[in-house]
């Protein structure tokens, strides 16, 4: 009777196995098991199918009702300004629009729904409906708290023992693609279009930055309970977390210059010279009071310590801004959450699984299509667009070539499959760049300057950037998608049956 039970349990997992001689079996029990075991699985899945049906549908209904409730809120608070042809519900209508269009493109394709915002926002503003020119106050400071989600989301899952240990692969994969993408780049803006050095480095700094988080649920998909000789989510997440933080201390001390440049020169190059380390050591001070406050059995010991880093990070952008003190803000986020996850890992919080990255998640699932959308109404279609676009495609060919080949060349303990695969991750360009792109235009505005040339120097940058956008994230995505579970092979260990004879 046992050995039946353990026959049943073999044929119920699909594994082959080799019976004893002595086993015993009948044909009608093994028929009948089978028979209602189908029968049984596709109850199973009609019913999970049903379930399954009925969560979204309630998910996406609440939302809908909670839209529409805090809209009446804010027409009955606030009057015409929130009625239907007034000047706050346009934005608002705009991103919500945004964000069902996300949702359809990702349910129907599985492509990142930023690209359905970022059309959607390019539709709304060539149609006349919106332009965020004319929002610049909320617009500026919405990029202000843009970073301190996308950037501490992802520090919050950076094994810090792991990056000491693999410091090499890391740097050289985060930093060296960068950098030569960047200089790249300038050397193509300077002849190509005449662009001014600064400004060349300034599309550089904004343009070289890789998107790993919209690759990252594929890549743990991929890795998940395989044998693959490398972990692959934190060869990218921290090698991408670098090639960001570079990204946005660059950006803003070129910008710093570019908006200061009234300031005594001394200062500005001082201040340039110390941002990535003034930024770190602040990050880093922050991050490791969050190891000690809240302490660990306060009640609130959970909201307590997203408040901490979340407040501590809109601090450090806001003040630094203030000050023009540009790219140390970012660099004090990066270095205030992966200190604080570490920490908060040795006390049993799993990295990038707990209540900190829980809140973060839906932050940033929450301004995500309010962030390519409002970023697509600074895209202007004109008659003149497509030589810039003929450009931008050109240099765009041109650049990621050069970054591909580098971060190919740059991981020689990789095989050629797995660099192959790494070149797929560091295809696409979306949320660095959606987040800085218009930063120059909104400055320029907002100070009152009428800079013309300048002016044109901020609005070809934005749209070379709004292309590589629509280019590279679908690219990358479908490439990391498809190609991965080729190129990422499983090592299998050799099987043990001479020592078991």
């Amino acid at each position: 009777m046992t050995e039946n039970k353990n026959a049943t349990t073999a044929l119920d997992k699909g594994v082959y196995i080799i019976h004893n001689e002595d086993f015993k079996t009948t044909p009608e029990l093994t028929f009948n098991y089978s028979s209602e075991k189908n029968v049984g699985e596709a109850e199973e899945k009609e019913n999970a199918a049903c379930i399954a049906a009925t969560t979204t549908f309630l998910h996406y209904f609440v939302l809908i009702i909670l839209g529409l409730a805090s809209w009446s809120l804010l027409w009955c608070a606030f009057g015409e300004e929130w009625s239907w042809n007034g000047r706050w519900f346009r934005p608002a209508v705009v991103a919500a629009i945004a964000w069902i269009a996300g949702e359809i493109l990702q349910m129907t394709t599985t492509l990142p729904p930023l690209l359905a915002a970022l059309i959607t926002g390019i539709a709304a503003r060539n149609i006349g409906y919106l332009d965020m020119r004319h929002y610049t106050a909320i617009d500026g400071f919405m990029r202000k708290i843009y970073p301190v989600l996308i950037l501490g989301k992802g520090s919050l899952g950076w094994n810090l023992t792991y990056m000491r240990q693999n410091w090499k692969q890391v740097a050289s994969l985060g930093v060296l693609p960068w950098t030569a993408e960047v200089v790249t780049l300038a050397v193509c803006m300077n002849l190509l279009l005449g662009y001014p050095w600064i400004w060349g480095f300034l599309l550089g700094s904004i343009y070289a930055s890789v998107s790993c988080p919209i690759l990252m649920p594929t890549v743990v998909k991929l890795t998940a309970g395989k044998n693959l000789g490398q972990n692959w989510p934190q060869l990218i997440c921290t090698s991408g977390g670098t090639d960001t933080a570079l990204s946005v201390t660059a950006f803003g001390i070129i910008h710093s210059f570019i908006m200061y440049d009234g300031d005594d020169t001394v200062y500005r190059y001082t201040r340039a010279a110390c941002a990535l380390f003034l930024g770190t050591v602040a990050g880093v001070i922050w991050g490791t009071l969050a190891k000690f406050v809240p302490h660990a059995r306060d009640a609130y010991v959970t909201e307590l310590r997203v408040l901490f880093v979340l407040v501590g990070g809109l601090c450090a952008l806001f003040i630094t801004s203030h000050f023009g003190w540009g790219g140390a803000g970012g660099i004090a986020v990066l270095a205030c959450n992966a200190t604080a996850a570490h920490h908060w890992a040795k006390a049993g919080w799993k990295l990038n699984n707990n209540p900190a990255s829980t809140a973060y998640r839906i932050m940033w699932s929450s301004v995500e299509p309010i962030l390519f959308a409002y970023t697509g109404t600074f895209f202007v279609i004109h008659p003149s667009l497509s030589r810039v676009m003929l450009v931008g495609f050109g240099v765009l060919v041109v650049c990621l070539a050069v970054r591909l080949i580098t971060a190919f060349l740059v991981c020689p303990s990789l095989s050629i499959r797995e660099r192959l695969f790494v070149c797929c991750a560091w295809v696409p360009k979306s949320i660095v760049e959606a987040v800085l792109c218009p930063i120059a235009i909104t400055a320029f505005i907002s100070t009152g300057r009428h800079d013309k040339v300048q002016m044109e120097y901020a609005e070809t940058l934005m749209r070379i950037i709004v292309q590589a956008i629509l280019i590279t994230t679908p690219i990358g995505f479908l490439l990391t998608k498809h190609l991965g579970p080729i190129l990422l092979r499983e090592k299998h260990k050799k099987c043990q049956n001479e020592s078991e004879i």
